[in-house]
């Protein structure tokens, strides 16, 4: 089960991340699909804010700030960031005017060294970075994480001691892959070693403390995979979620029980 923790949870999405799919008040699918439910039934307050998809880190880092001081103006709180939304939260909590209010930042998967297959579409679809940027949109984020790059923003990006830091990575099996990045995963295995099909475990484990591996590759790790994943898959996302989170309250940021009992008195 969820802990509940002291201070709200932000989930940061990655590259081409939405907060929802749908139309109106229905969903067909989200990027952190069932993750800031779950989280709300354990009490919980939950933010899954949406930024720039394909933008740099910087404007993401930005956008993601306003939109945390939005929700839940002058709170401290805690950001958890899958793939690139973990860069956005390393850089919005190494800001000085936010390092206060970060109490820990958790990584899932995050290229903190960068992919190589960031390098390898830098190379191959050039022409279409230049299309978007007449079109006046903002792909940064693609070069962001590229391995140059990424190192760069790794050796400037420092985010300030007091805060707790954690990372994950994903190293799935090569015969649970799911078929849209198996062959990624092939390409990468020999590139760069063990991986979840888009990010090195290597690259992954770069920042803060290292916590245990995830047995899923990159889209399971969102439940975005087709088709459902093998019966022999022992352990959910949702389970694993739930070892980020309560990681955190092992570490002091679980709800006192005044808290539970002002949230009892309060509803």
């Amino acid at each position: 089960m969820f802990a509940r923790l002291n201070a709200p949870i932000v989930l940061a999405h990655g590259l081409f991340g939405v907060q929802h799919i749908g139309w109106g008040q229905l969903t067909l699918t989200a990027y952190f699909r069932g993750i800031p439910e779950r989280l709300r039934l354990a009490g919980n307050r939950v933010l899954a804010p949406q930024v720039p998809p394909i933008a740099g880190v910087e404007l993401r880092a930005k956008k993601l700030g306003a939109l945390i001081d939005e929700a839940f103006p002058g709170e401290p709180v805690h950001l958890i960031g899958h793939s690139m939304g973990g860069l956005d939260a390393r850089l919005l909590a190494s800001d000085p005017a936010w390092s206060a209010r970060i109490l820990s930042v958790t990584t899932i998967a995050t290229p903190h060294l960068g992919s190589s297959l960031a390098d390898f579409a830098k190379l191959r679809v050039g022409r279409v970075y230049g299309l978007l940027e007449a079109l006046r949109i903002d792909y940064r984020g693609f070069l962001d994480l590229t391995r140059l790059a990424s190192r760069d923003f790794h050796e400037r990006v420092i985010v300030p001691d007091s805060i707790p830091c954690f990372s994950i990575a994903g190293n799935p099996p090569a015969d649970e892959v799911c078929w849209p990045v198996k062959r990624l995963h092939e390409v990468m295995t020999e590139l760069e070693g063990p991986n979840d099909g888009l990010v090195s475990v290597n690259s992954a484990r770069a920042f803060g403390s290292a916590l245990p591996d995830w047995p899923l590759d990159h889209l399971r790790q969102m439940d975005w995979s087709l088709p459902a994943p093998p019966p022999r898959l022992s352990t959910s996302r949702i389970e694993l979620y739930e070892t980020a989170v309560n990681n955190l309250a092992s570490h002091g940021f679980a709800a006192l029980e005044a808290d539970d009992q002002a949230l009892s008195i309060s509803a």
